[in-house]
Formats: structure tokens, sequence, C-alpha cells
């Protein structure tokens, strides 16, 4: 089965826009099966499940998938749970927004099964550089690759 990632216009109503002063976003959308996913939580564990250990390590700074079981048998990812350095920051019952900082650099991660697009998974970033310059510079190395992980990550989590 062949998987079609697609960039588009990020929302105006994503949890990630509560936060205004962004310096980027981006959003990318992936279709699934009808009925694949029921709750945004069950994409969530299938994103960081079915990643290769390589993408956990740089993008959440673990390989573990133990964290992502006791969140699960826990009931849900709650805001102040953490995958790796993650950190859930906001979620609803559709969307759930993970963040992290580099010092230099903020960012939030949203994984989202929207309302208005049944059967479609949304990936979305926010960054705001904190140091101007460093952040800025750094991003500019950085954005090519991560928008390749997310649309390789979108991929593997649906398929």
């Amino acid at each position: 089965m062949t998987v079609v990632v697609t960039e588009r216009e990020p929302r105006g109503d994503s949890l990630t826009a509560r936060d205004p002063g962004w310096d980027y976003r981006d959003r990318f959308t992936v279709n699934t099966t009808a009925g694949q996913y029921d709750t945004v939580d069950q994409v969530v564990s299938d994103w960081f499940t079915q990643q290769p250990f390589w993408i956990r390590l740089l993008s959440t700074n673990t390989v573990s998938l133990a964290a992502v079981a006791r969140i699960d048998a826990s009931g849900g990812y709650r805001v102040g749970s953490a995958i790796g350095s993650w950190r859930v920051v906001h979620r609803d019952e559709h969307e759930i927004v993970f963040g992290d900082s580099l010092g230099f650099m903020k960012y939030w991660y949203s994984l989202a099964l929207p309302s208005d697009a049944p059967n479609t998974v949304e990936g979305s970033t926010a960054v705001r550089y904190l140091w101007r310059r460093t952040g800025g510079f750094y991003f500019t190395l950085v954005r090519p690759f991560h928008q390749l992980f997310v649309k390789l990550a979108l991929a593997k989590t649906v398929s």
C-alpha cells in the first residue's frame, strides 16, 4: 500500500495556534483506512511504536517503548505525561500536543484526528526561536530533515 503524506497550511484552530508568536509552523496530513483510529491516543501510541528506533532516538531522546506502554496502561496521554523529552503540553479529544525545548529554541509537535476530516491523521509543528540567531540558524539547517522525518513517521504510523 502506498501512503501519501501531503503538506498543508497550518490550521488556525489547532492547539498549537493557542500560543502566538511562532517563527515556523507546518502541517502534514495522511489518509487512513476507515475505522483505523477511534481516538487520538491510538494515533499517538502508533506514532511512537511504529517508528524505527533511530527516529525515536533523534526526535524524543529515547528508544524505550516502556513509557508508551505505561501511558497506554494508565488510560492515555494526559497533560504533564512524557515520552522521552516530549511532554504533553495541551490536549483535547482530537489533538495531543507535545513540547520540548533545546534552550535556544522551543518546539511543539501535534498529532490530531481532525473532526472535519474523517480518516485523516495530521502532524503539525510549531517552532519559536528563543535565541533569535542561534535558533534561526539551527532550524534553517534542520528544517529539510525535520520535514522528511515527519513525512516518514506519519507514513509509518498509519501503514
